[in-house]
């Protein structure tokens, strides 16, 4: 389930009214993962698992459901480590799967313009030269060492190969310099276009953003 919040019943997959605004619906979460519970039962998929809940949406779901989520795939880079819900999932077996590994790099998030790139950190940068790695290849390392999935986004295939190399160890010194970068820094907030309070008890959640 890729978001906690529905949109309309409707024969368009993303309904918008005439304004070109998203139409929220009243589909409840648990009721969509009670659903998917019951697909899981029937063997025809294997896994189930969520993506953009909040700590408290989880709860609930946990406590009203009988399926734990296999993963939760959440905004995740050394700009926004979120220690505490990282270790929350730890603590319920729940596996994380991080996008947008690479922060700021998505042109799509608004909030990262007119900053750096968080691939260009000096820190990153810095380990990457002593590993011969890019700072990119670091972040996507950096998610791995904590037991992490990491899914970068490229069409380009230089990029895509390169993605790959990101696949080696970091020394416990390097990872500890990287765990000193979080800037609780959330790039990634639909809220007000999607009618939902995403992330409201979690790092990052930014005033403006609230509804």
């Amino acid at each position: 389930m890729h978001w906690p919040s529905p949109f309309a019943r409707s024969d368009s997959l993303n309904p918008k009214d005439k304004n070109g605004e998203n139409i929220p619906g009243d589909t409840d979460y648990v009721d969509t993962y009670k659903a998917m519970e019951k697909c899981l039962d029937s063997g025809r998929i294997k896994a189930i698992g969520v993506s953009n809940f909040s700590r408290g949406e989880m709860e609930r779901l946990l406590r009203e459901t009988t399926k734990v989520p296999a993963a939760h795939q959440i905004e995740l880079h050394p700009y926004l480590q979120q220690h505490s819900f990282t270790d929350w999932h730890r603590s319920k077996g729940i596996h994380i799967t991080q996008y947008s590994p690479f922060g700021n790099q998505n042109e799509v998030y608004s909030a990262g313009k007119g900053m750096d790139k968080l691939i260009d950190d000096a820190i990153l940068s810095e380990i990457g030269q002593k590993h011969g790695k890019s700072g990119a290849q670091v972040a996507l390392a950096w998610g791995i060492a904590k037991g992490h999935s990491v899914i970068p986004k490229s069409k380009t295939e230089s990029r895509i190969n390169a993605n790959i190399q990101g696949d080696f160890k970091l020394d416990a010194e390097d990872v500890r310099r990287i765990d000193e970068m979080d800037r609780k820094l959330r790039f990634n907030d639909p809220s007000k276009r999607f009618g939902w309070n995403f992330y409201s008890d979690l790092d990052g959640k930014k005033s403006e953003n609230l509804l």
